[in-house]
């Protein structure tokens, strides 16, 4: 339950991010005409006060809905974010674990995403790989924690047109924990799990589909999607995506 309602915040905040409201006029002195004049409760409401009304109206309900039912989640996170967390049933068996990719020089990938990659601390990967998905390119940087685990760091272009970057496919929805701390929509994923990527018409993308049940801290910061995937504790994936420069 208490999950359910993070979620539910978390999709009410996104929600209050994407309506735009009209500037307040002064409401002081409509209220006390009104009040002195009953005909003034006749009159009928300013334009935009009733179109601020019905989108209010529907953001409330949409929030209510997207809390209660799966599948309308499902349609908040389409429309306001660049992760969408979904619930499935199984996940394939037959599906690989592995990160595929083009192993290529860390200047060849930075100029393939198109953007100039984000370290930790300044430090420089194992290897580098290229997963490229014609509309979608994922940069995977190879690292080892101070604790001697390994880790990947994906970012991935997701701003290279409208709807959904990733997503991922969790069999309870305790998998998924929002996270608060990192400039916009977060999470903390466990278990066994699918992970997608989408097209800019929001179509699941098949040659990225694959299963983890790798610990993963996936966020959206500007624009883009990174993800930390290791044998790593939430602090420790936390302070990596901190310190990203």
């Amino acid at each position: 339950m208490q999950g359910e309602m993070e979620r539910l915040e978390n999709d009410i905040a996104l929600l209050g991010r994407a309506i735009i409201f009209p500037q307040t006029p002064p409401l002081a002195a409509r209220v006390r005409a009104r009040i002195e004049s009953r005909s003034h409760l006749r009159e009928a409401a300013p334009r935009w006060q009733l179109a601020l009304t019905g989108v209010a109206a529907a953001a409330v309900a949409l929030a209510f809905v997207a809390g209660v039912l799966s599948p309308a989640r499902d349609a908040v996170a389409d429309l306001f974010a660049r992760i969408n967390i979904f619930e499935t049933a199984e996940v394939p068996q037959d599906l690989t674990r592995d990160i595929t990719g083009t192993e290529l020089s860390f200047d060849k990938v930075q100029a393939a995403v198109g953007f100039p990659l984000l370290l930790p601390d300044g430090a420089s990967p194992d290897r580098v790989l290229l997963q490229d998905f014609g509309q979608v390119r994922a940069a995977v940087l190879f690292y080892r924690h101070d604790n001697g685990a390994p880790y990947a760091l994906f970012e991935t272009n997701s701003q290279v047109g409208k709807g959904l970057a990733i997503g991922k496919g969790v069999t309870d929805p305790g998998q998924a924990q929002p996270v608060s701390g990192l400039g916009g929509e977060a999470y903390w994923l466990t278990g066994l799990r699918l992970v997608q990527y989408y097209d800019v018409d929001g179509t699941v993308i098949q040659a990225s589909v694959r299963a983890t049940d790798v610990n993963t801290l996936l966020w959206a910061h500007e624009g883009r999607v990174f993800r930390i995937e290791g044998d790593l504790s939430q602090e420790e994936a936390i302070a990596i995506a901190n310190s990203l420069r």
